[in-house]
């Protein structure tokens, strides 16, 4: 009897599986906060670990967990905040309206209010070392400081806004709003114009190499240049941009770069920025940062406290690890086992496809009820490395179920802490 009754509980659970319904796919963003009505303008990976938000009305989150959990510090700002940066661990900066800058020596669990002497908001810094600074902001404001941001030099100030620095040795550009690029050769000691060949505003500048650069801004403004920002030529998207922001932008690699924008758009590029395709997101709000710490890890986000992280680069977190064909279509291998959502923020799973075609690999429960689909795309014969978020699962034991063709598969995995 006991025999019968194992044989039916198993008859019961594929045919759960068998009657599932599809859910979307989840691509490679997975949303960890979103909570109120308020806005990010800026997001910052220290590490794996910790991130950092800031945003309206002196709103400043932590998580100590890659995003599994959430604390709002206090800190004694009531204005926007408009940017958080790391240095290391012993030096985070955040900058705001009003002229506010604070400084955190112990990975933001506290922050420290400095004196910068403007009341010019400030949107952007760069790191020389941890003592010297160059810091940016509205009436091409350029503060500088020496000793760790315990006094500022006001180097300069005129009409347009500079919304974002970076340095690539000793180049250097500025952008900001009217199409206004700045740039130095000399590590900042003499800056010049450069034509964008736009008036809109500039948001962002990533380095790609010494020479190659990428500049984004609204109405779907992204711009490039290979020497040193000396010219500048637009780039090409794979779908209309003009209505939308382009907040921020990021190189991951050399030639793999992303960018941030309105209405949920994540956009990257594999050739240095001369073309970018859309990532799927898996949000539509309007994401106002992005930062990643390095080619796989980093997050974007926004309005409604929005915070998405990754761990592939965005990009489907899809990797074809055997082009030989395999005998079989199998569930072959997942790792970590268990899985582990606080270890590894990340979980793997190796599946054997023999034919060409669509491949879906789907997470259910135990009574049989589709969990989350993993994948669901069209794949050439071979091994495959499928690495998903396992965060939103609770503690239990859970099954995969694979389906190319007319072919299923079936395999047990369990989630830990």
């Amino acid at each position: 009897m006991k025999h019968i009754a194992s044989v039916f509980s198993l008859f019961l659970i594929l045919s759960f599986l068998l009657l599932s319904v599809p859910l979307h796919a989840q691509k490679g963003w997975f949303e960890k906060h979103k909570e109120g009505e308020d806005i990010l303008f800026s997001v910052g990976c220290l590490d794996a670990s910790v991130i950092v938000a800031v945003g309206s009305d002196g709103l400043l989150l932590r998580s100590g967990d890659a995003g599994g959990s959430w604390q709002e510090i206090s800190n004694g700002a009531t204005d926007v905040l408009r940017r958080v940066r790391w240095y290391s661990a012993d030096l985070g900066v955040v900058l705001g309206n009003g002229g506010v800058a604070m400084k955190s020596t112990d990975a933001g669990l506290s922050w420290q209010m400095l004196t910068t002497g403007t009341s010019d908001a400030l949107f952007d810094v760069h790191f020389f070392d941890a003592d010297n600074w160059m810091v940016v902001g509205r009436g091409a404001r350029v503060l500088s400081t020496t000793d760790g941001g315990a006094t500022f030099t006001n180097e300069s100030s005129g009409l347009n806004n500079y919304n974002e620095i970076a340095f690539r040795g000793d180049v250097g550009i500025i952008v900001g709003n009217k199409g206004t690029i700045r740039r130095t050769v000399n590590g900042g000691e003499k800056w010049s114009k450069s034509s964008s060949g736009t008036d809109l505003e500039l948001t962002g500048v990533s380095f790609g190499d010494d020479s190659t650069i990428v500049v984004c801004g609204i109405n779907g403004t992204i711009l490039r240049s290979t020497d040193y920002g000396k010219t500048w030529n637009p780039a090409t998207a794979n779908l209309p941009l003009s209505a939308y922001r382009l907040s921020g932008v990021q190189h991951l690699t050399r030639n793999h770069a992303v960018i941030a924008a309105y209405g949920g758009i994540v956009l990257e590029s594999w050739d240095a920025g001369q073309t970018w395709t859309a990532q799927e997101s898996n949000t539509d709000v309007n994401l106002e940062s992005v930062s990643f710490i390095d080619s796989k890890t980093g997050c974007v986000a926004g309005w409604n406290t929005t915070v998405m992280r990754t761990t592939s680069g965005g990009t489907l977190a899809v990797n074809r690890i055997e082009a030989q064909y395999p005998s079989r279509v199998s569930i072959s291998s997942t790792w970590p086992q268990p899985v582990s959502r606080s270890a590894t923020g990340v979980a793997h799973v190796a599946v054997d496809v023999v034919r060409g075609g669509m491949v879906t690999l789907r997470v259910h429960d135990l009574l049989g009820r589709q969990i989350t689909t993993l994948f669901e795309e069209s794949c050439s014969p071979g091994r495959w490395d499928i690495s998903w978020d396992p965060s939103t699962l609770s503690n239990g034991i859970y099954l995969y179920r694979l389906t190319t063709h007319d072919e299923v598969r079936v395999a047990k995995f369990t989630v830990v802490n």
